[in-house]
């Protein structure tokens, strides 16, 4: 766990922000406690504090609080990975199919690409991590489908907790660069079994291999 919180917005923002980081960093594992009363102490916050940073994060999809036995990082099983896999496969074939073909949505999605590019470079895994979310996050705005903005908050939070855990596991930044680049040059073809099969490799075939190392990583 990170020792401090970061002198930005509010105290319970800060805490979350150091939570958050844990948790994407892997510094925490999935399923793990929170023990309020230590984390109160290590992070400089009250519990009162605390409780509502953690309360942020399970909205966000990365901690759960179960009654009277306080919170936890959050866990996927393999069906429900499974399931957010082949639900975004969905959602994002819309959003690459809608895209293909016009001319200034390719553009937007270009950019957003290029953003990603860049940050994949950065040495932070946080910021690799940030900035792999908001790829899909624009990629479903460059759809301007009014249905699929509604649905991003959902999405990302389930999203965020595979990801994270499945960047961990990796540690290899450039091969989700490599299939996100992918993905761009298949939307700006306009072929749609060229789409089908760089959104096939991202996302299907990335949650079977994120089950299959998972279930191979030794256990502390």
């Amino acid at each position: 766990m990170t020792a401090s919180v970061p002198e930005v917005r509010t105290r319970r923002e800060g805490a979350a922000a150091a939570i958050r980081r844990s948790i994407i960093l892997g510094q925490v594992e999935p399923g793990q406690k929170l023990r309020e009363v230590a984390l109160a102490a290590e992070l400089g916050v009250s519990r009162p504090t605390l409780r509502e940073a953690l309360l942020l994060l399970t909205h966000e999809g990365l901690c759960e609080q179960e009654p009277h036995r306080g919170f936890s990082v959050a866990t996927l099983d393999e069906q429900a990975v499974r399931d957010l896999a082949e639900t975004r496969l969905t959602l994002d074939r819309l959003a690459a199919v809608t895209i293909a073909g016009d001319p200034a949505k390719c553009r937007e999605l270009a950019q957003a690409w290029a953003a990603y590019e860049a940050a994949g470079h950065n040495p932070d895994p946080l910021a690799q991590h940030l900035a792999h979310v908001e790829f899909h996050r624009a990629m479903w705005a460059a759809s301007h489908n009014d249905t699929l903005t509604r649905l991003w908050p959902t999405v990302d939070a389930l999203s965020t907790l595979v990801l994270a855990q499945d960047q961990v596991m990796r540690g290899d930044p450039g091969r989700a660069v490599h299939l996100h680049g992918r993905i761009v040059d298949a939307v700006a073809s306009g072929s749609s079994d060229a789409i089908e099969a760089a959104l096939n490799a991202h996302t299907r075939q990335s949650a079977e291999e994120f089950i299959a190392s998972r279930i191979q990583r030794p256990h502390s």
